[in-house]
């Protein structure tokens, strides 16, 4: 893959990811005044808990705005940090943000009201939701491990088996559209798998940096940038409370800071 072709890449996701947003803007006034938002699942237990750690239906889709707009200032980041730079690990990161964008349809559940429903398009959603599920740690295991020189002539057979790979195991997973959860991602089988499969990656994707930073004689703040992200996102995917949705600003925050300053720098001394 080309410099060229990248950096088409990341600036397509910022447009797209703009207009993903503006569109779910739209819909959203939309059904505000024609009075047909509805956000119709309960969760009693919470109600007696602190404001911050209470569930609240409102934060679920204010964090899935933000979901977007991250989206949306971390391609622009990409393409403007590393315009003129080969670096063979931004692909995957944009792989990464293409889960973000893919969890996020999640939004569609409460905007077009179907809680309590079943539709091939609620399970379209599911479908995305259990994608960007696999997706997420994959791809940032892949910039780590396949990020490297020798494995840029395989960039993009890597990147087509993932994705290929994400979408054929993402229809393979049964759903259960009868279950919508709190943060509106239909239920689906495999859960604790998916989650424990997915933390074992992040922490084999954090050891690999670990030990290529250490090697290289790097600095260890892209592996801590990226320890932040991972967490960050976990949480941002469960923000079903105020306490849970700023946390995840702080770390993705952070985390983006430490991570893509100090990459910038690591291809700097590289050129």
């Amino acid at each position: 893959m080309t410099i060229k072709t990248r950096n088409r890449l990341n600036i397509s996701l910022f447009y797209f990811s703009l207009v993903f947003l503006a569109a779910n803007i739209i819909i959203f006034l939309f059904t505000l005044y024609n009075n047909s938002f509805s956000l119709s699942i309960a969760n009693e237990a919470s109600a007696a808990k602190p404001f911050l750690v209470r569930y609240n239906p409102i934060i679920v889709v204010i964090s899935m705005f933000f979901q977007i707009i991250y989206v949306c200032v971390t391609s622009f980041m990409l393409y403007r940090v590393f315009e003129k730079t080969q670096a063979s690990d931004i692909p995957y990161i944009f792989l990464f943000l293409i889960s973000l964008i893919a969890n996020s349809v999640r939004i569609w559940v409460p905007l077009f009201g179907m809680i309590d429903t079943y539709s091939n398009f609620l399970k379209f959603c599911g479908n995305c939701v259990v994608f960007s599920k696999l997706l997420m740690p994959l791809s940032l295991l892949f910039a780590v491990v396949m990020g490297n020189v020798e494995q840029r002539q395989d960039l993009e057979k890597n990147i087509f088996l993932l994705l290929i790979g994400c979408i054929f195991f993402a229809n393979l997973i049964p759903l259960n559209t009868a279950n919508i959860c709190l943060n509106y991602e239909v239920d689906y089988s495999y859960r604790n798998v998916i989650r424990i499969a997915s933390i074992l990656v992040v922490i084999a994707t954090l050891i690999a940096l670990f030990f290529q930073n250490k090697q290289k004689f790097y600095t260890q703040f892209t592996t801590l940038g990226l320890g932040l992200i991972t967490l960050g996102t976990f949480f941002l995917f469960n923000s079903t409370n105020l306490l849970k949705l700023i946390i995840s600003f702080l770390l993705l925050l952070f985390g983006n800071i430490f991570y893509l300053k100090e990459l910038h720098k690591q291809y700097l001394w590289n050129d």
